[in-house]
């Protein structure tokens, strides 16, 4: 004697026709959700990269800004430094 194996599916269908449709609808709702889910997650992943970039860019942009400020604040020290000089020289000198 076989074995006879059925599913579920395959007993709802052979006592019912209408029922062996029945059960993919809710498979199939499942399925759009999770589609649906995924393509929102991968436009969030996207805005999420775009993000990221701008804050990169924000971050690197004030060290720019930063090291043009040192550069201006070494040039002005210099600048003392050197009217400091010369007026020692001057004094000394007696001009």
């Amino acid at each position: 004697m076989a074995q006879k194996t059925e599913t579920l599916a395959e007993q709802a269908a052979a006592t019912d026709p209408t029922t062996a449709i029945d059960w993919l609808e809710p498979l199939e709702a499942k399925v759009r959700a999770a589609a649906e889910r995924i393509q929102a997650l991968k436009d969030e992943n996207t805005a999420l990269h775009r993000r990221i970039e701008e804050l990169e860019e924000r971050l690197t942009a004030p060290a720019q800004d930063d090291s043009a400020s040192r550069w201006e604040e070494e040039k002005r020290e210099i600048r003392e430094r050197v009217e400091r000089l010369t007026r020692t020289l001057e004094d000394v000198a007696g001009v």
